[in-house]
């Protein structure tokens, strides 16, 4: 045991050294990564999304058309509006993507309302982007429902009802909608997390594959052993060491950024999150050295690793739901750590459930830490056959 230890340190000396005289290595390990988090982190500085910008074609431009307007104005989600004199103007900003949709008051707008009739606005949306039609929609078509219960109030008061009676008969079923876990609809509790978590899996990923891929690159993989007294667990424990210790460092800046200065909830437990957090990058870095031993590639396992780590995104079911999926796909989604990672962060931190429903999630993370005890004979194969040296 003192043995592996001692081969341990001088693993994790020798690569050290290793970091230090490669500023490209550097990069991969540590300024990469920083730079993305801090891209995000001034990506989502609005946390809310709102004045999605949009056209308005007042065919009618009268006082109660002109007031209508003016409420889209006051709408917290399309309060970028822009009024056109034709539908024709307004279809060319929205297919140079200037606007997100249109909206169209029709030319007897007022003339329907003051008759008793029904008057009709008209919203158009590209529906390129689900999140921006959704989020205008919404919005236009809440500005439209308040108009059209006001107008339906001033009638029934005009017919001699009391404000209460009015209101029963012109709202007879009352909805209300609660948010329960973010009610302020933040992009930065919720989404952020999400993107920063897959900065720290793929750097992850990446800075350990080219930890052991540019040994064989560079056919030093018998000297990278022999630092380690001959093991190559202890070689392998070494390496990682450095490599570990900067990426829980990162995971650090996360948690600043995400509960420091975004003021993040933490319903749940926050040892729950961190000990994800670190089991999460073990897990990532388990899989980088099973790829590495099957495919005996450094270019080979860079592209595989980076695949593999990007896809967790779309199969964690963080935008697209799981439930949604074909069901032939589900499965797949058992098949990255991240989805574990994910689910684990929104039941404590956003949904704040007890913390031991989430020691199924940090179970399933350390299965794959399992994964390089069985590559360990094929990689001390190709770490001590020169037959895999120096191969791109």
């Amino acid at each position: 045991m003192r043995r592996l230890f001692k081969g341990v340190a001088a693993s994790s000396r020798r690569e050290l050294a290793r970091l230090g005289a490669s500023a490209e290595y550097r990069a991969v390990v540590w300024w990469l990564p920083l730079t993305l988090i801090l891209f995000f982190a001034l990506f989502f500085s609005h946390e809310v999304v709102g004045s999605l910008p949009i056209a308005v074609v007042d065919e009618d431009d009268s006082y109660l058309s002109r007031r209508f307007v003016s409420m889209l104005y006051a709408s917290h989600e399309v309060a970028d509006v822009e009024e056109v004199a034709n539908i024709a103007e307004a279809r060319q900003m929205l297919l140079a993507g200037e606007v997100v949709g249109i909206v169209e008051i029709v030319g007897n707008f007022a003339q329907s309302i003051l008759s008793g009739g029904s008057a009709k606005v008209v919203y158009y949306d590209s529906g390129t982007n689900v999140s921006t039609a959704s989020l205008s929609s919404k919005g236009v078509q809440t500005v439209a429902t308040t108009f059209g219960v006001g107008v339906a109030l001033q009638r029934a008061e005009m017919r001699g009802a009391m404000t209460d009676e009015a209101i029963a008969e012109v709202v007879p079923i009352g909805f209300m909608t609660y948010a329960l876990f973010n009610p302020w609809l933040n992009y930065a509790y919720y989404v952020g997390p999400c993107f920063w978590a897959m900065v720290l899996i793929i750097s992850a990923m990446l800075s350990t594959i080219y930890a052991i891929g540019s040994e064989l690159r560079y056919a030093s993989s018998l000297e990278w052993v022999d630092s380690a007294n001959g093991s190559l667990v202890g070689a392998l424990m070494g390496k990682l060491a450095p490599l570990t210790l900067l990426l829980w460092a990162l995971s650090a800046v996360v948690g600043v950024l995400v509960f420091g200065i975004y003021d993040a909830p933490m319903r749940g437990a926050w040892w729950v999150v961190a000990l994800g957090c670190a089991v999460v990058i073990l897990a990532y870095q388990a899989v980088a050295i099973f790829i590495v031993a099957i495919t005996a590639s450094f270019r080979l396992s860079l592209s595989l690793g980076g695949g593999y780590s990007v896809l967790a995104f779309t199969f964690s079911g963080v935008t697209f739901p799981t439930m949604a999926m074909f069901s032939a796909v589900q499965p797949l989604t058992a098949l990255f750590p991240y989805t574990y990672f994910m689910r684990l962060y929104i039941d404590q931190a956003v949904r704040g459930v007890e913390w031991w429903h989430s020691m199924s999630d940090i179970a399933a993370m350390l299965l794959f830490c399992l994964l390089p005890i069985l590559a360990l004979p094929r990689l001390w194969r190709v770490v001590t056959n020169n037959r895999f040296w120096g191969r791109l």
